[in-house]
């Protein structure tokens, strides 16, 4: 299954479906299922790229509450799966109408034009992350997700053996 790492607290915003638009610099043809991984850099060393007020807004938005609340945010695992709808590239239209119409959304991302903007859909986040190590770009998660009688599960592909269920 396709993958993709992405920092803290942007991941967490995915899987929780409060951000729909996944920003990079390099498009993909892509559609699909894919599973968001949080990256390991500690949110610590990824908050120094937000302004005051997206910092704020973020804590509101996952209801993190002020005290210890970077200790709330996973890494270093995926945190749960979306489809990946379509890749935008971000002209002067769209950066304009993201800016006015979504602003909560034009926080949570980098909507400069000529960037692209991955949409992404139906997110669910996972209730028990599995560890994983990312990778740059979109990559392949060697492993197995399905349900089974309403319940979520892994097997990785190199040992054959199931991690247990995934609420």
């Amino acid at each position: 299954m396709k993958a993709i790492t992405v920092w803290q607290p942007w991941a967490q915003l995915l899987a929780a479906g409060k951000k729909h638009d996944e920003t990079r610099s390099w498009r993909t043809n892509y559609r699909g299922e894919i599973l968001i991984h949080a990256a390991k850099k500690p949110y610590s060393q990824t908050e120094r790229l937000m302004t005051a007020e997206s910092r704020k807004k973020i804590r509101d938005t996952l209801g993190l509450g002020f005290i210890n609340w970077r200790e709330k945010i996973p890494t270093g695992v995926i945190i749960g799966k979306a489809i990946l709808r379509d890749c935008k590239l971000i002209d002067q239209a769209y950066h304009d109408f993201i800016k006015e119409l979504c602003p909560d959304e034009f926080l949570y991302g980098d909507f400069t034009v000529g960037r692209y903007a991955w949409r992404l859909e139906e997110p669910e986040i996972f209730k028990n992350p599995i560890p994983a190590s990312g990778k740059q770009g979109l990559w392949n998660f060697d492993g197995s997700i399905w349900i089974h009688n309403g319940e979520l599960f892994i097997k990785e592909a190199e040992h054959g053996r199931e991690n247990g269920r995934i609420d």
